[in-house]
């Protein structure tokens, strides 16, 4: 267990080699944690990784608590990003949904070990799961917007609460996707996709009519 807080201390501040120095240090806390696991892996692991000083970590950082939460931040930033990518401004629910699900597939993909980490490390620690709430919760929110415009709108059911159903239906993709990706059991991409979609449009209740785009489900 950490003692003390565990945020990650802001590199505003930093000058350019500093900040170069820090990105070093995650990078390698990344890989020395995705091959060793968070509990073997130690501070010297990570310096040894970065071609630093055991000392210079203690500079960025004060504990290995608080370099996965720099991790975890920097992967949940590339995992919005990768949903932003080539999303649909069209207003078609379903076709919003296909994108949102295939893109999280590949953004979690890439970043299965480090998932991996965070998730078995957020079992044992009270900061890590407060993190690994605070992941998912920014999922759910992204979700929940979108099912209030759509209501909004008549594209889906009125009678729903958003961010309940938001965070079912975020919950279902992303504890699929860990069982899947961070653990290894073996399923047709394209097959997940399509029941992760067919799960969402059926929860919502979006009408076909509503949907410009049915045959990507």
């Amino acid at each position: 267990m950490a003692t003390g807080d565990t945020a990650p201390r802001p590199s505003s501040a930093l000058t350019r080699k500093g900040a170069a120095t820090r990105a070093r240090l995650i990078q390698a806390a990344q890989c020395v944690f995705s091959e060793r696991g968070f509990l073997q892996s130690k501070i010297t692991d990570i310096t040894a990784a970065a071609g630093t000083a055991n000392g210079t970590f203690y500079t960025y950082f004060d504990s290995k608590e608080q370099v996965l939460m720099a991790i975890a931040d920097e992967v949940v930033g590339r995992f919005l990003g990768t949903l932003r990518e080539g999303r649909s401004t069209s207003g078609d629910p379903a076709e919003v949904i296909s994108h949102d699900n295939h893109q999280y597939v590949v953004a979690y993909r890439a970043h299965a070990d480090i998932m991996r980490v965070i998730e078995q490390a957020a079992t044992f620690n009270n900061e890590m799961a407060v993190l690994r709430r605070s992941i998912r919760e920014r999922f759910v929110e992204r979700a929940a917007r979108s099912i209030r415009t759509w209501q909004a709108e008549g594209l889906c059911s009125a009678d729903l609460t958003p961010r309940i159903v938001a965070a079912l239906l975020v919950a279902m993709v992303d504890n699929f996707a860990y069982n899947w990706l961070s653990l290894g059991q073996p399923h047709p991409e394209d097959e997940v996709v399509h029941a992760m979609n067919e799960i969402w449009i059926r929860a919502l209740r979006i009408p076909k009519e509503a949907r410009t785009h049915p045959a990507q489900l």
